[in-house]
């Protein structure tokens, strides 16, 4: 009885990576995506939260120090739980296991399963987004609302460059959010002072 459910659940991952890979191909997206993917690699991650670290450091400002520890700390889980799991569970990419592939980006990693830029994006997109409003129109807004839709544009790119299968990018999400709202706990928790 399991069997059949895997297999059918294989079934649909392999349908929607090519609907994403092979028929929503365009020449703008050919252009885009590969640009797009790159915003969820570690070292850009890495890079963006040491940037805030530094802004914050040099306004002095406790706050933007604390949502930089809070983005660190957010990446922290979902960097260890996704190099675990691409050892552990082995899944070669898309490009190499199935046939006629649209490979739009050189990939070294030979590990499928999950995608690392998505945990990367979501674990930001919640642990930074859910700490920081910004004020439209007199109203204060989360900045995850804007955030999400990035971190789900990233992974849909890891998709369409023909790196990942959707099954990937949905676990790499769920990691992401995980770590996200792990900082937030810890953050509410541990780093009251830093308002």
């Amino acid at each position: 009885m399991m069997i059949p459910f895997y297999s059918s659940l294989m079934e649909l991952n392999i349908n929607l990576f090519y609907f994403i890979n092979i028929n929503l191909q365009n020449s703008f997206f050919n252009f885009l995506m590969p640009l797009i993917t790159d915003l969820g690699t570690l070292p850009f991650v890495l890079i963006l939260c040491l940037i805030i670290l530094e802004y914050g450091l040099f306004k002095k400002d406790k706050k933007i120090m604390k949502l930089a520890i809070l983005g660190l700390i957010a990446l922290l889980f979902p960097v260890i739980i996704t190099y675990l799991l691409k050892i552990l569970v082995g899944e070669p990419r898309p490009f190499v296991s199935l046939a006629n592939v649209h490979l739009l980006v050189i990939e070294t990693d030979p590990n499928s399963f999950p995608s690392g830029h998505t945990s990367n994006s979501f674990a930001l997109a919640i642990g930074i987004g859910l700490n920081w409003e910004i004020k439209i129109k007199q109203r204060s807004i989360k900045l995850a609302w804007f955030l999400i839709p990035i971190a789900s544009i990233i992974g849909f790119s890891r998709i369409y460059i023909g790196v990942h299968y959707p099954f990937d990018v949905i676990t790499g999400a769920i990691i992401g959010i995980i770590g996200g709202l792990l900082a937030t706990k810890i953050g509410n928790s541990y780093l009251k002072n830093c308002e």
